[in-house]
């Protein structure tokens, strides 16, 4: 049996040993879901024998938490199809993790509340795609979907929970954020959207076709304000190049790591490069592996698209969305370099207005 150790021993370890220690985990529990949303990434894939077994499971969080990761989150799929759910959280709890939860909030009546509030999440982020039932269940294909949702919200904010709104914005919900916010704020809890719809992982095309163009990217963009926003100048990386800049150099595979439902060691749940398997290796031995090494030895030099690029500065790049697209997580996706196009006319205009 591994000795168990402290978590200030583990984070004196991580401190001594530096970004080889991975601090947080994010573990995708599941592909079962009982929503069918449009623009989901795992394109509804829905739970196999192959998934994880709670033993694994278990063993999974040993070996985290040995190797020095003390915060992880909990997300599917939906996390609460899973019957076993309960006992992988309240084992990650006895082991001193420090965990959040991603949930469509439709499972969590009064007594699942209870529940909740006795695992002590950090927090718990509930999905909600529209301020009204015509959109949320629009987007989610299952009726009722929303008004469970919100209560979902209502119960755990009762309790105290700290509770975060989770929104993808597509053309057919961009007029929905403020509203979204502002419900959200009514129940106290926060929004936090995300404008980007990522490929599904079986490579249908359908999926980003709910993206946005770039006259509502534009005007969504100025609605949030994002030209008031500061970057980051090429040169201060140039002459700094140990710096993991979090907008290009992804912080994945140094600082945290994933777990596919299926037990693949990967950077995040976009980046679903395979490093390897735990029904097959240690995880100790994928994290400092071929791979992650690799992954982890990535300079901003070695990024040739971002050296020269002229929109730079107002770019958020994703390696595993770079993957997806172009075959090779150091390339240019076309999504981030439209994004930062954009962005970068907005402020440029701004700033010939004097704004």
């Amino acid at each position: 049996m591994t000795e168990r150790k402290s978590l200030v021993d583990l984070m004196m370890k991580r401190k001594q040993d530096g970004e080889l220690i991975p601090l947080t985990a994010t573990f995708e529990l599941t592909h079962a879901c009982n929503l069918r949303c449009c623009h989901c990434y795992l394109e509804n894939s829905q739970g196999s024998e192959d998934e994880l077994t709670t033993d694994q499971w278990l063993s999974c969080i040993d070996q985290a938490v040995d190797l020095g990761a003390y915060f992880a989150t909990f997300t599917g799929g939906e996390i609460f199809s899973r019957p076993d759910f309960l006992d992988i959280a309240r084992y990650a709890l006895k082991r001193g993790v420090f965990f959040a939860l991603q949930t469509n909030g439709t499972r969590i009546d009064a007594e699942m509340a209870d529940v909740v509030r006795d695992l002590h999440p950090t927090k718990v982020e509930i999905s909600l795609y529209g301020a009204s039932a015509e959109v949320h269940d629009g987007i989610t294909g299952v009726p009722g979907s929303f008004r469970k949702s919100v209560k979902a919200i209502e119960l755990l904010r009762n309790r105290d929970i700290k509770v975060g709104v989770k929104t993808t914005v597509m053309s057919m919900n961009r007029d929905q954020v403020q509203p979204i916010r502002e419900m959200a704020a009514g129940l106290g809890a926060w929004l936090s959207a995300d404008p980007v719809v990522m490929p599904g992982i079986k490579g249908g095309d359908e999926i980003t076709s709910y993206r946005m163009d770039d006259d509502e990217y534009r005007e969504y963009m100025i609605s949030q304000g994002w030209e008031r926003a500061t970057g980051k100048e090429v040169e201060d990386l140039v002459r700094d190049n140990d710096r993991p800049d979090r907008r290009v150099l992804c912080p994945s595979a140094k600082k945290r790591f994933s777990v596919s439902a299926r037990g693949e060691v990967i950077p995040c749940v976009i980046w679903r490069h395979s490093c390897g398997n735990l029904k097959e290796q240690s995880l100790e031995s994928i994290w400092f592996g071929e791979t992650m090494t690799r992954f982890r030895e990535l300079a901003f030099e070695d990024l040739e698209a971002c050296v020269g690029c002229e929109t730079y500065e107002n770019c958020v790049r994703c390696a595993g969305l770079a993957e997806i697209e172009t075959g090779d997580y150091r390339g240019c996706p076309s999504e981030s370099r439209r994004l930062s196009r954009i962005l970068t006319e907005i402020k440029d205009k701004t700033r010939r207005k004097g704004g």
